[in-house]
Protein backbone atom coordinates (compact mmCIF):
# COMPACT_ATOMS: atom_id res chain seq x y z
CA UNK A 1 0.00 0.00 0.00
CA UNK A 2 1.30 3.19 -0.57
CA UNK A 3 1.47 5.96 1.92
CA UNK A 4 -1.36 8.13 1.01
CA UNK A 5 -2.97 5.38 0.63
CA UNK A 6 -2.44 4.48 4.34
CA UNK A 7 -2.95 8.11 5.70
CA UNK A 8 -6.24 7.70 3.64
CA UNK A 9 -7.25 4.78 5.69
CA UNK A 10 -6.34 5.81 9.20
CA UNK A 11 -7.59 9.45 8.82
CA UNK A 12 -11.14 7.29 7.95
CA UNK A 13 -11.04 5.28 11.06
CA UNK A 14 -9.96 8.33 13.19
CA UNK A 15 -12.75 10.07 11.60
CA UNK A 16 -15.61 7.05 11.98
CA UNK A 17 -13.96 6.74 15.63
CA UNK A 18 -15.03 10.54 16.14
CA UNK A 19 -18.14 10.07 14.62
CA UNK A 20 -19.12 7.41 16.90
CA UNK A 21 -18.36 9.46 19.79
CA UNK A 22 -19.64 12.66 18.71
CA UNK A 23 -23.21 10.73 18.39
CA UNK A 24 -23.99 9.97 21.50
CA UNK A 25 -22.44 12.99 23.37
CA UNK A 26 -24.75 15.00 20.37
CA UNK A 27 -27.79 12.85 21.65
CA UNK A 28 -27.04 13.80 25.45
CA UNK A 29 -26.65 17.37 24.68
CA UNK A 30 -30.18 17.48 22.84
CA UNK A 31 -31.39 15.55 25.60
CA UNK A 32 -29.45 18.31 28.18
CA UNK A 33 -31.17 20.67 26.64
CA UNK A 34 -35.14 19.88 26.44
CA UNK A 35 -34.35 19.21 29.98
CA UNK A 36 -33.14 22.15 30.47
CA UNK A 37 -36.64 23.11 28.72
CA UNK A 38 -38.67 21.45 31.34
CA UNK A 39 -39.43 18.78 28.62
CA UNK A 40 -40.46 15.13 30.17
CA UNK A 41 -38.29 12.68 27.62
CA UNK A 42 -40.20 9.40 26.92
CA UNK A 43 -38.38 6.87 25.02
CA UNK A 44 -38.78 2.53 25.13
CA UNK A 45 -35.67 0.15 25.63
CA UNK A 46 -35.78 -3.01 24.47
CA UNK A 47 -35.08 -5.85 26.98
CA UNK A 48 -35.09 -8.98 28.19
CA UNK A 49 -39.20 -10.30 28.62
CA UNK A 50 -40.58 -7.62 27.33
CA UNK A 51 -40.09 -3.67 26.37
CA UNK A 52 -38.84 -1.65 29.59
CA UNK A 53 -40.27 2.49 29.49
CA UNK A 54 -37.78 5.22 30.66
CA UNK A 55 -38.80 8.74 31.72
CA UNK A 56 -36.97 11.74 32.52
CA UNK A 57 -37.67 14.95 33.26
CA UNK A 58 -36.69 17.72 36.00
CA UNK A 59 -38.89 18.83 38.91
CA UNK A 60 -38.24 21.74 40.34
CA UNK A 61 -38.18 20.50 44.26
CA UNK A 62 -35.27 19.22 46.08
CA UNK A 63 -34.45 15.07 45.82
CA UNK A 64 -35.83 14.22 49.17
CA UNK A 65 -39.45 16.20 49.11
CA UNK A 66 -39.77 14.09 45.62
CA UNK A 67 -38.32 11.21 47.38
CA UNK A 68 -41.76 11.50 49.97
CA UNK A 69 -43.87 10.85 47.01
CA UNK A 70 -42.21 8.13 46.06
CA UNK A 71 -41.22 5.82 48.40
CA UNK A 72 -44.40 5.90 50.69
CA UNK A 73 -46.87 2.78 48.60
CA UNK A 74 -49.63 3.92 51.33
CA UNK A 75 -50.20 6.95 49.80
CA UNK A 76 -50.01 6.05 45.99
CA UNK A 77 -54.17 6.65 45.92
CA UNK A 78 -53.03 10.76 45.92
CA UNK A 79 -49.37 11.12 44.85
CA UNK A 80 -49.35 8.82 41.67
CA UNK A 81 -52.10 8.18 38.87
CA UNK A 82 -54.34 5.52 37.76
CA UNK A 83 -54.20 3.85 41.18
CA UNK A 84 -56.69 1.97 42.76
CA UNK A 85 -55.44 0.34 45.55
CA UNK A 86 -51.85 0.95 47.37
CA UNK A 87 -50.60 -0.88 50.29
CA UNK A 88 -47.61 -0.90 52.19
CA UNK A 89 -47.25 -4.30 53.88
CA UNK A 90 -44.14 -4.38 55.39
CA UNK A 91 -41.11 -2.04 56.04
CA UNK A 92 -37.54 -4.02 57.13
CA UNK A 93 -34.74 -1.56 57.11
CA UNK A 94 -34.26 -0.52 53.18
CA UNK A 95 -36.93 -3.35 52.13
CA UNK A 96 -40.37 -2.55 51.40
CA UNK A 97 -42.89 -4.88 50.27
CA UNK A 98 -45.72 -3.04 48.44
CA UNK A 99 -49.99 -4.09 46.80
CA UNK A 100 -50.54 -1.70 44.62
CA UNK A 101 -53.59 -2.27 42.47
CA UNK A 102 -53.25 -0.40 38.56
CA UNK A 103 -57.19 1.09 37.18
CA UNK A 104 -57.39 -0.13 33.88
CA UNK A 105 -59.79 1.19 31.51
CA UNK A 106 -62.69 -0.55 30.57
CA UNK A 107 -63.29 -3.60 30.01
CA UNK A 108 -59.92 -4.66 30.74
CA UNK A 109 -59.37 -5.64 34.44
CA UNK A 110 -57.43 -4.11 37.29
CA UNK A 111 -53.81 -5.37 37.71
CA UNK A 112 -52.77 -5.81 41.15
CA UNK A 113 -48.84 -6.51 41.73
CA UNK A 114 -47.01 -7.22 45.19
CA UNK A 115 -43.15 -6.34 45.16
CA UNK A 116 -40.61 -6.28 46.85
CA UNK A 117 -38.55 -2.86 46.88
CA UNK A 118 -35.22 -1.24 48.01
CA UNK A 119 -34.79 1.71 49.53
CA UNK A 120 -31.94 3.83 49.42
CA UNK A 121 -32.50 7.41 50.35
CA UNK A 122 -29.95 10.10 49.96
CA UNK A 123 -27.98 11.71 50.26
CA UNK A 124 -26.88 12.47 46.55
CA UNK A 125 -28.70 9.60 45.43
CA UNK A 126 -32.42 8.72 46.42
CA UNK A 127 -33.48 5.37 44.48
CA UNK A 128 -36.70 3.31 44.42
CA UNK A 129 -36.05 -0.64 42.66
CA UNK A 130 -38.81 -2.97 42.62
CA UNK A 131 -39.30 -6.70 41.55
CA UNK A 132 -42.75 -8.58 41.63
CA UNK A 133 -43.65 -10.76 43.90
CA UNK A 134 -46.43 -11.63 42.77
CA UNK A 135 -49.61 -10.58 40.78
CA UNK A 136 -51.82 -10.13 37.83
CA UNK A 137 -48.11 -9.94 35.80
CA UNK A 138 -45.27 -11.70 34.11
CA UNK A 139 -42.89 -9.03 34.61
CA UNK A 140 -43.08 -6.06 36.64
CA UNK A 141 -39.87 -4.59 37.56
CA UNK A 142 -38.41 -0.81 37.72
CA UNK A 143 -37.14 2.17 39.75
CA UNK A 144 -37.17 5.55 40.41
CA UNK A 145 -33.92 7.50 41.10
CA UNK A 146 -33.76 10.97 41.75
CA UNK A 147 -30.54 13.13 42.12
CA UNK A 148 -29.57 16.80 41.94
CA UNK A 149 -30.18 18.56 38.85
CA UNK A 150 -26.55 19.69 37.67
CA UNK A 151 -25.41 19.96 41.28
CA UNK A 152 -28.52 22.06 41.99
CA UNK A 153 -30.29 20.46 45.57
CA UNK A 154 -33.46 22.31 44.76
CA UNK A 155 -34.32 20.69 41.87
CA UNK A 156 -34.44 16.91 40.94
CA UNK A 157 -33.40 14.65 37.80
CA UNK A 158 -35.80 12.22 37.70
CA UNK A 159 -35.46 8.37 35.79
CA UNK A 160 -38.49 6.32 36.25
CA UNK A 161 -38.00 2.72 34.58
CA UNK A 162 -40.45 0.15 34.54
CA UNK A 163 -41.49 -2.67 32.63
CA UNK A 164 -44.53 -4.40 33.29
CA UNK A 165 -46.30 -7.62 30.88
CA UNK A 166 -49.71 -8.11 32.36
CA UNK A 167 -50.60 -11.74 32.48
CA UNK A 168 -53.70 -10.79 30.40
CA UNK A 169 -53.36 -9.44 27.11
CA UNK A 170 -53.80 -5.65 26.94
CA UNK A 171 -53.55 -4.23 23.49
CA UNK A 172 -50.62 -2.55 21.92
CA UNK A 173 -52.61 0.75 22.03
CA UNK A 174 -53.34 0.94 25.70
CA UNK A 175 -49.40 0.27 26.51
CA UNK A 176 -48.42 3.39 23.80
CA UNK A 177 -51.29 5.21 25.39
CA UNK A 178 -49.42 4.83 28.98
CA UNK A 179 -46.26 5.99 27.31
CA UNK A 180 -46.99 8.48 25.14
CA UNK A 181 -49.81 10.42 27.62
CA UNK A 182 -50.21 8.46 30.77
CA UNK A 183 -46.41 8.80 31.84
CA UNK A 184 -46.13 12.27 31.31
CA UNK A 185 -49.27 13.16 33.25
CA UNK A 186 -47.78 11.40 36.44
CA UNK A 187 -44.56 13.91 36.08
CA UNK A 188 -46.69 16.69 35.76
CA UNK A 189 -49.15 15.64 38.56
CA UNK A 190 -45.70 15.07 40.56
CA UNK A 191 -45.26 18.65 39.48
CA UNK A 192 -48.01 19.92 41.09
CA UNK A 193 -48.16 18.65 44.12
CA UNK A 194 -44.34 19.85 44.76
CA UNK A 195 -45.05 23.40 43.79
CA UNK A 196 -44.25 25.76 46.69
Amino acid sequence: MSGSATKGISRGVTLASLLLLAGPAMARDRWQRSLDRGEILVYTRSAARGPEVVVKAVIDAAPERVWRLVSQCNHYRQTMLRIKAAREISRRDSEVICRVTVDMPFPYSDLTATTRAIHRAGPEQYSRRWELINGDYKVNRGSWVLTPYRGDRRRTLVVYRAQAVPKAWVPDWIRRKAQQSSLPDLIRHLRGQLRS
